[in-house]
């Protein structure tokens, strides 16, 4: 007898194997429509998180307006005047706004307009950029144009901005957006922050010593305010004495090789050495980490007819010099990497009238850690008299910012409160990036420092 499948038999297996099949192909598809969801996830999470990135780099720039420009004091630079093209209308009407942002917002989508500087690798000013984002058939657009332009810089058909007067250039950052939204903070926030100079146990007490041991540097008289002593810390220091660098024989500036600075250092209310490498406080400064030199310029204490209170008034903004930054103890220079300075000093003003006084703040984040620097004021006078002036230095302080609490509430339109726009300190984005039907983003807040005019 030939042995063989039954009829039965052959049935119950057909009918196993179509099981089977059904089971593998109904996981198979699970499975591809997991892959396909997941990888559509991802892309968009990804889409997401690149766009927020780009968004942050420009909003963090907005109203950035201070610029370096090229001239003859300290390392070839002086101080360039704000241009007024980078606020939204800073006119004396009703409607001025002296911010650098625009918004407007419908259902989920927002339409986003900033102002601000554009510098070269010097930091010298080279023109107003107006960057537009916004959303356009669920497309994620930025623009960018240039309002106006220092006379010196050529620009290319391949500009990012394009030309003075022409149409924005145009870049798809992203589809599929199915929310951006910008919101922004109301004015006012909460800082934590941690002292790192003085020493919370000085009382706010704090000494200069003056850098010599170079040709290029002249001490600098520096007594306490109230008891008109040198050498004596306090909340509160004169400097006088300054060095000049006009030539009252030829009515001139001195030639190059015989420029003068005068240039001190903060310390601790200690016993002084008179060595500035000795004696300063030295710094860590940490990557990324926040920091805000602050401190009060006083009021000189007379009136403008007083000899002393008008030379001190004769400061010219662009020719003399006062500047607030740091030295590398071991070189002397701004510290740096690859000969790429790593923080910049900062310009500040003396008084505008005998008796205004005002605080004077600088905030700052470094790329790397930096160690071993000390905190110094530069000065350098070119003009006939200012030298002869004087010049106070209270409450100084450098700290750390922990952090910084903004208020987002619903409802809150800056547009509504145009006064208050200038004092509005951070933008609050949230994105929603859709890849078939999966969707991908999240909240990001950028703090925006340089917002308004007096930053």
């Amino acid at each position: 007898m030939k042995k063989g499948f039954t009829l039965m038999e052959l049935m119950v297996y057909i009918a196993i194997v179509g099981i089977v099949v059904i089971v593998a192909g109904q996981a198979f598809s699970n499975s591809t429509k997991m892959r396909v969801r997941t990888q559509s996830m991802l892309k968009a999470s990804e889409v997401a998180e690149n766009v927020a990135t780009l968004f942050k780099e420009d909003v963090a720039q907005t109203g950035a307006k201070s610029a370096m420009e090229a001239g003859t004091t300290d390392n070839g630079n002086n101080f360039g005047a704000v241009h007024a093209s980078v606020y939204m209308n800073p006119s004396s009407s009703s409607n001025a706004d002296s911010s650098s942002f625009l918004i407007s917002t419908n259902s989920n989508q927002s339409d986003l307009t900033i102002r601000r500087m554009r510098y070269d690798a010097n930091g010298h000013y080279q023109a107003v950029e107006e960057v537009r984002w916004y959303v356009n058939q669920g497309k994620l657009i930025r623009s960018c144009k240039l309002v106006e332009k220092d006379a010196s810089l050529t620009v290319t058909d391949d500009d990012p901005c394009g030309k003075v007067n022409e149409a924005a250039k145009e870049v798809e950052m992203a589809e599929g957006v199915a929310t951006f939204t910008v919101e922004a903070a109301k004015p006012g926030a909460e800082v934590a922050s941690e002292q790192v100079f003085p020493a919370s146990d000085a009382g706010g007490a704090f000494k200069f010593v003056s850098r010599t041991g170079d040709l290029k540097y002249v001490a600098l008289a520096a007594k306490n305010t109230n008891t008109n002593e040198p050498n004596v810390g306090g909340t509160s220091i004169t400097l006088t004495d300054f060095v000049t660098n006009y030539d009252f024989g030829t009515e001139g500036l001195v030639d190059e090789s015989n420029r003068k600075l005068n240039q001190i250092f903060a310390m601790e209310n200690t016993t002084s050495t008179g060595i500035w490498t000795e004696d300063c406080k030295k710094i860590v400064l940490d990557e990324q980490q926040e920091y805000e030199i602050s401190f009060d310029i006083g009021s000189l204490g007379g009136s403008a007819s007083d000899e002393t209170v008008a030379r001190s008034l004769s400061f010219v903004p662009g020719v003399d010099h006062m500047s607030v930054g740091f030295r590398s103890v071991s070189t002397g220079d701004i510290p740096k990497k690859d000969g790429v300075k790593l923080v910049e000093d900062y310009l500040f003003f003396p008084p505008l009238d005998a008796s205004s006084s005002g605080k004077r703040s600088m905030r700052f984040t470094v790329p790397q850690k930096i160690e071993n620097v000390c905190l110094a004021f530069t000065f350098a006078c070119y003009s006939p008299l200012v030298h002869y002036g004087k010049l106070k230095i209270e409450n100084l302080k450098l700290k750390k910012v922990a952090g910084a609490n903004y208020k987002f509430e619903d409802g809150y339109s800056p547009e509504s409160h145009k006064a208050d726009k200038k004092n509005i300190k951070a933008l609050k984005l949230t994105l929603k990036i859709e890849r078939n039907g999966e969707g991908g983003g999240g909240e990001i807040v950028v703090p925006i420092p340089s917002n308004g005019p007096s930053d």
